[in-house]
């Protein structure tokens, strides 16, 4: 692969610009994070102020609601050269997966279960919106536990409870959509 097409690879969108947002130092990092979290949280207020909270948005309301964050999660990245890009969404992951080792810590079983599956939709979602943005090593790095949890929750689901396994793999459902994958763990659920 010529240099050309190496740098179009490796930038993306970004190719053919000539400057890029540089992060120096962690101090810097964090400034622009703030910032990114920030810009973050007043998109998803536009968008859910934009929803009439009595009604119950559309599938193809989702997804034009998807799309426009996407649009807008790219155009506010693409400032960024490509390796701070992933630093700045990864950290947003980070931060979720450090909350797993909350869960060590709860007694109880019910509470516990409620944090999980709580935790397990925030991550699915978050991970669906960033991963276009995360490097193949990232991607495959936040995706792993996940495929663990949902092993250990597979096998934590009692033996003929369909309506237990038809929950997991509806919560997981959007989560092999995303890996590009048809659900290789899948039970065995008679229709």
């Amino acid at each position: 692969m010529g240099e050309a097409k190496r740098r179009k690879h490796l930038l993306g969108e970004g190719y053919g610009q000539t400057s890029f947002i540089r992060i120096k130092g962690d101090r810097q990092f964090e400034e622009h994070f703030e910032k990114y979290c920030v810009a973050w949280e007043q998109k998803l207020k536009t968008i859910m102020d934009s929803m009439d909270p009595e009604i119950e948005p559309s599938p193809a309301e989702m997804q034009a609601q998807d799309q426009d964050f996407q649009h807008w999660l790219t155009n506010y990245l693409q400032d960024y050269r490509p390796q701070d890009r992933e630093r700045l969404v990864g950290e947003m992951l980070d931060s979720l997966y450090e909350q797993m080792q909350d869960f060590e810590e709860e007694d109880d079983s019910d509470q516990l279960q409620e944090n999980v599956t709580n935790w397990v939709v925030d991550v699915i979602t978050l991970f669906t919106l960033l991963k276009p943005h995360l490097s193949v090593q990232q991607q495959q790095d936040y995706a792993q536990p996940l495929l663990e949890l949902y092993e250990i929750m597979r096998d934590d689901v009692e033996e003929g409870d369909v309506k237990a396994q038809q929950a997991l793999e509806e919560m997981f459902a959007v989560f092999w959509v995303c890996l590009g994958q048809k659900n290789k763990l899948a039970f065995d659920i008679p229709d």
